[in-house]
């Protein structure tokens, strides 16, 4: 059996070679984390060569439009989706405000949506600004006991709600 050879790993982030980050871990999946050497040089490569507009007939433009098809198209097999339902915006903050934002003219006053108590503001705060639309927000509560949300706790939320809100992780 093979073994994951940390000094590796650690080698691939050119944040892990800063002195200022030496000797500590880090372990914010939810709040923003480090990115590998590919995705620090492809970013950088995009805001040298490729910041302007998709998809017109100039080379920059052209490349950059199919670069982003490319990245559309790789995460979306990883999700097993199809491409045209992944969607890349600036931050997680930004794009659920803005799918809520999308949700506000599809949901009618009366309809109900369920979010959790443990979520940070920027997933319950896009979807609690919806009450002033007349949109119910229910709460699933976490349990205080074990930290952990309870699926049968949810059912009865469920009854009629028209979307369930919560992240993979929260920070």
């Amino acid at each position: 059996m093979k073994t994951l050879d940390p000094q590796f790993v650690r080698s691939l982030f050119p944040a892990f070679q800063e002195p200022s980050l030496a000797d500590q871990a880090f372990f914010e999946s939810a709040g923003g984390s480090y990115s590998c050497r590919f995705v620090t040089e492809r970013l950088e490569r995009f805001y040298r060569e490729r910041k302007v507009q998709p998809y017109w007939a100039f080379p920059a433009s052209r490349v950059g439009g199919e670069e982003m098809d490319e990245a559309r198209l790789r995460l979306s097999g990883m999700l097993g989706v199809e491409p045209d339902e992944v969607a890349f915006g600036p931050s997680t903050t930004q794009n659920v405000y803005v799918l809520a934002q999308a949700f506000r003219d599809l949901l009618e006053p009366g309809d109900s949506i369920v979010v959790t108590n443990q979520d940070h503001e920027a997933n319950t705060g896009a979807w609690r600004r919806l009450a002033d639309a007349g949109i119910e927000v229910r709460e699933w509560q976490v349990d205080p006991q074990t930290g952990s949300l309870d699926p049968e706790t949810l059912r009865p939320l469920l009854k009629g709600a028209r979307l369930l809100c919560f992240p993979h992780c929260s920070n």
